[in-house]
């Protein structure tokens, strides 16, 4: 499979809220209040007001599914959104993958509207950091 760098992403949190043990797993909540994306066709800022809803399972592994919207420097609104999993101990070290999507109005991000991607995430000490593969 062959992909090209679409965007290295970075999110600014609020303190998490832990919802609680439900039936699926432990409900947790990580709203996003800003950010800043950038890559070699687009870039600009994550916009105060998405959030990430995970689930914590029994096996530690936490399943993610965030909404945000992206507003890029000349003004674009980029409705993204994106499932993955991730797992901090995981043989051979941490485990952070997922599946973005994107929607968008703006005619010269329309690419967007017609692709796949993949995302490797990491945790950092400024907060989380997500570099995006389209895949070719």
């Amino acid at each position: 499979m062959q992909t090209r760098p679409l965007m290295s992403l970075r999110f600014s949190t609020a303190p998490t809220q832990n919802v609680g043990a439900g039936p699926h797993g432990t409900r947790i909540t990580f709203p996003i209040t800003g950010g800043s994306f950038d890559g070699e066709r687009l870039r600009g800022t994550v916009l105060p007001g998405g959030d990430d809803w995970v689930i914590k399972r029994l096996d530690g592994v936490l399943e993610l599914d965030l909404r945000v919207t992206l507003e890029t420097d000349d003004g674009a609104l980029i409705h993204m959104t994106f499932e993955g999993i991730r797992h901090d101990d995981a043989p051979g070290g941490p485990y952070f993958r997922t599946l973005p999507r994107f929607e968008t109005a703006a005619s010269q991000y329309a690419f967007l509207n017609r692709l796949l991607a993949v995302g490797r995430g990491e945790i950092r000490a400024e907060g989380p950091v997500h570099v995006i593969e389209e895949i070719l």
